[in-house]
């Protein structure tokens, strides 16, 4: 019993000092008031380090359309549960034009699937309460009347969140983990069937979460037929993808097709089992 006792201690203790390294060091993202769309909040960036689960750093609050920030103290505590606690303990600096603001406190936690921190604020006094959602990142924290970085990069985030999409960070991961599977057709056809489409769907994600990712569709089929036939048939099914996929929101320009006809199969053409292998579509990331 006391064996099992100290191997949950060790785990839970292995979990934080995991958590605190998770947690530590710069977020960048979104504060916007309760009811607002994402695409209404302004910038907010985060640097803290988290020892022994308290916390200690500094927070940066911009304002998207105008020349205004402020930088905060902050203090805070991860609790057992990899719940963060974040307090804006006190006002360093703000531009000559910003106006008074109440100190806020962040509730927020990290989100397994997507990577990013997110969470709710509360405001100190009489004041509206929000959400935030924030993705690790790199840059050079200052007090420079300028904006921390430009604002474009709040304009992809936006998109990025109603894309669903990952945090970069996590995107990362997601590409290296993503298995190619084939797609196959019924004998002569080149629609697609309906069990695929989550699977395209996913794979469509992935490629909007790379800007500088496209994807190869290659068409296949068994050896029914001339190989002329073939060949255009094996088009038609590559192009069937092309065309689900620009009405599932992917540019064209991120495809590229190819076709094979029935010159590379996978399995035996002398077997209806072997002829189904064939009859196929392969992806790959180029």
């Amino acid at each position: 019993m006391l064996r099992l006792i100290l191997i949950s201690f060790i785990c839970l203790l292995s979990n934080l000092l995991m958590a605190q390294l998770k947690y530590s060091g710069q977020w960048q993202g979104i504060i916007v008031k309760n009811g607002a769309d994402w695409q209404e909040g302004n910038p907010i960036y985060f640097d803290f380090e988290i020892i022994n689960n308290l916390l200690d750093g500094k927070c940066r609050m911009e304002n998207y359309s105008k020349d205004q920030f402020r930088i905060y103290k902050l203090g805070g505590k991860l609790d057992s549960n990899r719940y963060l606690n974040i307090v804006q303990k006190s006002s360093i600096k703000e531009s000559s034009k910003s106006a008074v603001a109440c100190l806020l406190n962040f509730n927020l936690s990290y989100n397994f699937t997507t990577g990013y921190l997110e969470g709710t604020y509360e405001p100190k006094c009489p004041s509206e309460s929000g959400k935030i959602i924030l993705f690790k990142s790199k840059f050079d924290f200052n007090d420079k009347q300028e904006p921390l970085q430009d604002h474009s990069w709040f304009d992809r985030f936006v998109n990025d969140l109603k894309e669903g999409l990952s945090s970069p960070e996590q995107r990362l991961v997601e590409l290296r983990n993503f298995k190619f599977d084939p797609i196959y057709f019924d004998y002569d056809k080149h629609e697609i069937k309906p069990e695929y489409q989550d699977y395209l769907r996913k794979m469509i994600k992935m490629v909007k979460s790379h800007s500088d990712l496209r994807i190869k569709i290659t068409g296949h089929t068994d050896a029914d037929g001339s190989d002329k036939y073939n060949e255009k048939l094996s088009q038609k099914r590559a192009k069937a993808l092309i065309r689900f996929f620009e009405e599932n929101g992917l540019e064209k320009s991120r495809v590229v097709i190819d076709f094979k006809g029935e010159k590379q199969p996978v399995d035996s053409n002398k077997t209806p089992e072997g002829k189904q292998r064939n009859r196929r579509v392969d992806f790959t990331f180029i």
